[in-house]
């Protein structure tokens, strides 16, 4: 009953799936929906793994010993291998702090609990995503996490619900259940959702489903639609669907139905799936999963631009180390498991002596250690810098604005408003000092990603600021405003640009309405690595390296914002020539694109040294309230 004839389907699903999230990570054009591959990987697995541990119940030779051995067989030792390439080759490319958090990662993905360390670890002033070699691993540990518990799980229900029908009924609606939960679990913590088991199981589960439902469907033109219909939705989720989606949310009931549909289905004559190039793809789809990640990492770590030409460099390099991971290590027959947990104990126990010894410091000078180490020794900085929870509020957490606090008008003197995102909160210090000294008292409205433009669909902490500014506040205090300041990281919109432009129209409409003087401070550059990071090697090798990571959008939103607003926007982008770091040592941006207390010192200064921030300043002392 449960023979189980080769599915060519299921090995195309998996070549989907793995080069959809290859591209999506590479940067391709259409193609950012890719991320839901791994979804169409996790029904497929829970399928597969249904149909082993279901098989086995019915037939009396499950064996949760021989589960977990066959499991750790396919799925260790290419990992192994990964992790220790990755791990030498760091150790060679990367300054110790980088160094350690890379061991870091590399134990945790070893162990299978990297996803639980990403979700533990991440927050919005962490170290980017970008940069992590061993971030795709968070699914695998997913996956195994998976494997441990639903062995045990499905035995138990199988004895427990002994008649076919009512389990079938009971394992559908949990799996259901356990969806609503997971769009439910989103919205109250997005992060933890999208990384844990609890909010990923059901998606496993639904190829459970699939299972059980295998052969209900025996009319050919009935699979063939099913199939056909099946395939449709994924590429539309792939093509379709965009980054930044809620996730796991409705919308991945798209990748999920999609290859639930194909699976049903099981219609294995269509002869595109039949082809060479799809089989294998689908063959080689686990380790090309491994490897792909960290081409794209190592990339940005060499300051390597993204052109047709690279990305077809990348794609190539991907499917050799590929093509060797699986002829050499993932194809090989292994007979004892306890030789792979030895190895696994081993490289644990050598990969944590590197996390712990700082074993390559010796490869770097004192300068660029130091320099690379900015950002994480002075992670408490940036919150205290932007005043976070009180006049500076994040996204998903339950803080509120400090109105009281942060919204100081006084009849005495000139009032001034800023309001925006990260980009307008690291103002704060330098800013208000300036305008103090000049007799202005600066009040502060700012939320994380928080656009300073009116419109209605915003995050909830954006409603909590910058909508009560626009909506409440001004209409409120109109009489004692004396001048206002609209800043932000502007490159988060290059992609919706037509609509900022309208909004930010809209807004200084608005503001025009109460006679406010208005400046717009603009975009600073960007850069694809983390600057200390940047600066470090700039004193390494004493060479200028800021071009090769400099990304060309945010340029692209300083001309765009230049040439629509010019008489109120004041450029601060820095081309040509980037500040030195400072005598202290210090550089002037803590990470892609937030400056430290001595960038932000520059750029305030720069800002009134320009003749529309000196008119803003002679504007505002010399206003006449309504």
């Amino acid at each position: 009953m449960f023979y189980m004839k080769f599915r060519y389907d299921i090995n195309a699903l998996r070549a989907i799936a793995v080069l959809s999230v290859m591209l999506f990570h590479f940067g391709v054009t259409r193609f950012e929906g890719g991320f839901s591959g791994v979804d169409v990987f996790f029904v497929i697995s829970g399928y597969l793994m249904t149909r082993i541990i279901a098989g086995g119940l019915d037939n009396n030779t499950f064996s949760l010993v021989d589960f977990y051995g066959k499991r750790l067989k396919r799925i260790v030792p290419a990992l192994l291998v990964l992790v220790g390439v990755l791990m030498l080759v760091n150790f060679f490319v990367t300054f110790p702090v980088d160094y350690h958090v890379t061991s870091k990662n590399g134990l945790s993905s070893l162990l299978f609990v990297s996803n639980i360390v990403y979700w533990r670890n991440s927050s919005y002033f962490a170290p980017a995503s970008d940069t992590n070699i061993f971030l795709h691993t968070w699914s695998l540990s997913v996956e195994w996490q998976f494997y441990l518990l639903y062995p045990i799980f499905l035995r138990w229900f199988n004895k427990t619900i002994s008649d076919k029908k009512r389990n079938f009924s009971i394992f559908t609606g949990l799996t259901l259940v356990l969806a609503l939960g997971s769009f439910l679990f989103t919205k109250m913590d997005a992060t933890a959702s999208f990384y844990l088991l609890p909010s990923r199981a059901w998606e496993m589960m639904a190829g459970g489903v699939a299972f059980y439902l295998e052969g209900r469907v025996s009319d050919r033109r009935k699979q063939i639609g099913l199939a056909l219909a099946g395939y449709g939705i994924i590429f539309f989720s792939i093509l379709f669907i965009k980054r930044g989606t809620t996730w796991p949310g409705v919308y991945t009931l798209l990748p999920v139905v999609g290859t639930f549909m194909v699976i049903i289905a099981n219609w294995n004559d269509l002869k595109l799936i039949k082809l060479g190039v799809v089989q294998f793809f689908g063959k080689i789809s686990y380790s090309l999963y491994l490897w792909h990640w960290p081409v794209v990492v190592m990339a940005t770590y060499f300051g390597i631009t993204r052109n047709k030409t690279s990305l077809l460099a990348f794609i190539a390099i991907a499917i050799v180390l590929a093509l060797l991971s699986y002829k050499f290590i993932e194809a090989l027959k292994y007979e004892s498991n306890k030789k792979i947990l030895v190895a696994v104990s081993a490289m644990s126990a050598v990969v944590l002596v590197l996390m712990l010894s700082n074993a390559n410091a010796f490869l770097f000078t004192e300068k660029s250690k130091q320099l690379s180490a900015y950002e994480q020794a002075h992670e408490m900085e940036k919150s205290q810098m932007f005043r976070q929870d009180t006049c500076f509020i994040m996204i998903g957490t339950d803080k509120k604005f400090d109105r009281e606090h942060c919204l100081c008008l006084k009849d005495s003197v000139k009032n001034v408003l800023l309001i925006g995102d990260s980009h307008a909160a690291q103002l704060w210090g330098p800013l208000s000092a300036s305008l103090r000294n000049r007799g202005i008292l600066l009040s502060q409205a700012t939320g994380s990603s928080c656009v300073p433009v009116m419109k209605s669909n915003v995050p909830g902490h954006c409603d909590d600021v910058i909508n009560y500014i626009y909506n409440e506040y001004i209409e409120k205090h109109a009489a004692e405003i004396d001048g206002v300041i609209l800043t932000a990281n502007w490159v988060n919109e290059v992609n919706n640009s037509p609509a900022l432009l309208k909004d930010l129209q809209k807004t200084l409409q608005f503001l025009d309405k109460y006679h406010f003087n208005v400046m717009l401070i603009g975009q600073t550059e960007t850069y694809t690595m983390s600057y200390p990071y940047i600066a470090a090697w700039e004193s390494e090798l004493n060479m200028p390296l800021t071009a090769k990571f400099r990304t060309p959008q945010s340029e692209q939103m300083d001309q765009f914002l230049k040439k629509n607003f010019s008489s109120l926007y004041i450029d601060v982008y820095n081309k040509d020539s980037v500040p030195v770091v400072s005598d202290q040592n210090v550089p002037y941006m803590f990470d892609e694109h937030h400056v430290t207390p001595y960038g932000a010192t520059l750029l305030v200064d720069r800002v009134f040294a320009d003749p529309i921030g000196a008119s803003f300043l002679n504007k505002v002392l010399n206003h006449k309230r309504i």
